[in-house]
């Protein structure tokens, strides 16, 4: 398989819905991501192979780094070794990182000073045909994964990304290191590696849904009060929303917040049951759908664990 890295998208992305959430009522949830290979829950211990390529080493170093970092319920996740070690791992980890550097000349449009006054100041700008230098980055990464017990590649992915930056004569700036762009590709490949290979816990900020069309009055006053709650008092609004439904109100808002709160103090099967009814009174909204999504990956990712706990494979 071939992954894409895009690390700056996913920032932005990241930003924008932190920027959001804090202008609106949240309930604070913790929750897991299953990793994203099933083939890891059985496999307690990998040794690290040297790696390929001019860059292989420094990869291995971060994969190292982040592997050891893993921890789950504050239990270590795997027991990395060496790939020399004496000790048989249940896996060997290995792969090959090149990075090459090209630059050539070219050229391109920038706007320009043509003109200038008696006293230095331009007063005519243009844009015009600039000589230009581009570098280009590119950048290849595999890593493997074999199970010791059968032999079977349980994990192979590749990683291409290139970088090119263009430079034009009279321009306020300079190529970025070609060393530290290097850098950032083997750690952003190292944390997709980290993401494939095994869970994560989270705590996220979700946003409550506040809309009250079609309440009525004393309903909404009602909900508005319990919003306000959230702040303060989570459980009490949770309270006040399950006081509303055995009142017989029925509501997108009431049935999804209830939901987050059967999430947040971790029932799991009674969100799946509220997000679902949710999703029955408004189908395709998305914050039901990405609820969903969200819980039954939680589950999954606890049922992982407790497979792995007991060995029961």
């Amino acid at each position: 398989m071939i992954r894409l890295l895009s690390t700056t998208m996913a920032a932005l992305v990241a930003l924008s819905g932190l920027s959001g959430a804090a202008q609106a009522e949240v309930l604070t949830i913790e929750g897991l991501t299953p990793a994203n290979s099933p083939d890891f829950v059985q496999i307690q211990s990998i040794a690290i192979e040297r790696f390929g390529g001019g860059d292989g080493r420094a990869l291995a170093f971060e994969l190292e780094d982040r592997l050891l970092a893993v921890t789950l319920f504050g239990k270590a996740y795997f027991d990395i070794l060496d790939g020399r070690s004496a000790v048989r791992s249940d896996a060997l980890l290995t792969g090959n990182v090149t990075a090459g550097v090209e630059q050539y000349e070219t050229t391109a449009k920038r706007r320009r000073c043509v003109e200038r006054n008696d006293k230095g100041r331009c007063v005519t700008h243009k844009n015009i045909k600039t000589d230009c230098l581009t570098r280009t980055i590119d950048y290849r990464a595999q890593v493997r994964v074999t199970r010791y017990d059968d032999g079977r590649r349980i994990y192979t992915e590749r990683f291409p990304e290139t970088d090119e930056q263009t430079i034009c004569f009279g321009d306020d700036e300079d190529f970025a290191s070609s060393e530290s762009v290097i850098r950032n590709m083997v750690s952003a490949t190292a944390n997709a590696v980290r993401a494939d290979l095994a869970p994560k816990q989270y705590r996220r900020d979700i946003r409550i849904l506040e809309s009250r069309k079609g309440m009525t009055k004393t309903e909404s006053n009602f909900f508005k009060a319990a919003i306000r709650m959230t702040k303060s008092n989570p459980a009490e609004a949770c309270r006040m929303w399950d006081e509303a439904a055995a009142n017989g109100q029925v509501h997108i808002s009431l049935g999804f917040n209830r939901g987050l709160c059967a999430e947040q103090r971790g029932d799991l099967e009674a969100a799946l049951d509220l997000y679902n009814e949710a999703g029955r009174i408004s189908p395709g909204k998305s914050e039901v759908t990405e609820a969903l999504r969200r819980v039954n990956d939680h589950r999954q990712a606890l049922g992982d664990w407790e497979l792995r706990q007991t060995g029961d494979l």
